[in-house]
């Protein structure tokens, strides 16, 4: 770690899910995060759950297309044959031959998974549970329950992806992450799954549920929707603005670099971690909006 900024203790060994609407742009914003977190010496495991799309995350990180997938998560408990529903069956997941249960026994992920299972750069690991590849192929639950239950050793940080919407919330899978990022574009729609993205943890007890804003085209839109948030706009954490960077290298292939959006992420991890310290420590709470 020479010459690099000596790790924050407040987000090593989290799971933070990223949720959103489709088009909110929840891959781009964790591309980001993952390379804000490297810059700040921390590990990051992005685990993508997004069974729908094809190449977002591989891409974005890496500038890999379909053919440098790793070998989906979900073939190392089984197969889909074999990990079940976790609303047909909410029984928490296990290594093939072996009657305990991950989240009681975590996964030391570079002495049990197999190398072709992820792929690596720069402190970043990344792995997928697996994609939807034929017709017919059935309930993507099981890949769900990957998500849920794929609890590793360590402190690394752990990103994960899932598909667009809120069904995630239905089948309980936030009940083992650490914090819910809802990521909005410039939609009512976002702002609608937002407000009912809150009452989910609400109900489920969830307290670090946080908002970025993304693609903002200017402080007048950003105000409008802060104002259309209401309370909720008191958990908005960052406010990513539109740029053609982004545009760009969605459409070339190549992975994010250096953008102006980036540099809002690194502010934005500083405010999470006061967040998360603020709650193990409320004598820390200092006068912020937050």
């Amino acid at each position: 770690m020479n010459g690099m900024q000596k790790p924050s203790k407040t987000l090593q060994s989290k799971r933070i899910l990223i949720c959103g609407k489709g088009g909110s742009g929840k891959s781009t914003v964790i591309a980001l995060l993952a390379a804000a977190l490297a810059a700040k010496a921390y590990q990051v495991v992005v685990l993508d759950g997004d069974a729908s799309n094809p190449e977002g995350l591989i891409r974005l990180v890496f500038g890999l297309g379909v053919e440098g997938e790793p070998k989906p998560l979900v073939e190392f408990f089984g197969g889909v044959a074999a990990v079940t529903c976790p609303v047909d069956d909410p029984s928490p997941l296990r290594r093939v031959g072996d009657s305990r249960a991950v989240p009681e026994h975590r996964i030391d992920l570079f002495k049990e998974i197999p190398p072709e299972y992820y792929i690596q750069k720069q402190g970043i690991t990344l792995l997928q549970t697996g994609k939807i590849e034929t017709y017919g192929q059935g309930c993507d639950g099981p890949l769900e329950k990957v998500v849920r239950d794929f609890l590793i050793q360590g402190e690394a940080v752990n990103l994960i992806d899932m598909k667009a919407g809120i069904e995630h919330f239905g089948r309980r899978i936030p009940d083992r992450m650490d914090i819910i990022l809802g990521v909005l574009d410039c939609t009512l729609e976002s702002i609608s799954l937002a407000k009912r993205m809150d009452r989910f943890c609400r109900q489920a007890g969830i307290s670090d549920y946080w908002l970025i804003l993304n693609k903002v085209e200017s402080p007048e839109v950003e105000a409008m929707l802060k104002n259309r948030l209401n309370d909720l706009g008191q958990r908005v954490i960052a406010s990513i603005p539109y740029e053609q960077e982004l545009v760009r290298a969605g459409l070339s292939g190549q992975p994010l670099g250096a953008c102006k959006a980036l540099q809002e992420l690194g502010p934005m991890l500083e405010r999470l971690e006061r967040l998360i310290s603020e709650r193990k420590n409320p004598a820390m709470k200092s006068a912020s909006s937050f």
